[in-house]
């Protein structure tokens, strides 16, 4: 029996600590740098000392991400939530 035998490791990561994405969310050419804390399940958004919206992730095949509170519209919802997603498999 191996060290590996005795945990059980699962396929979604559970992150702890807040990090940054950067996204050009309205396709500008700027881009924002966007403070991502996790909790629990859902993610807040904070760009500058602003809350965009609290995001939570519901599905996983097709990826699906709902705003839990906020104003964002649906396309931004789902490009933040693919920023989000390919941070936490990059880690």
């Amino acid at each position: 029996m191996t060290e590996e035998d005795d945990f059980e490791f699962s396929e979604h990561t559970t992150l702890q600590e807040a990090f940054h994405i950067e996204l050009d969310l309205y396709e500008t050419g700027d881009y924002s740098n966007l403070l991502v804390v996790p909790c629990n399940d859902n993610y807040i958004i904070v760009s500058g000392n602003e809350h965009l919206c609290t995001l939570t992730k519901t599905c996983d095949a097709p990826e699906c991400w709902e705003q839990q509170d906020g104003s964002l519209e649906d396309e931004l919802v789902e490009k933040i939530g693919a920023a989000i997603s390919g941070y936490i498999q990059s880690i």
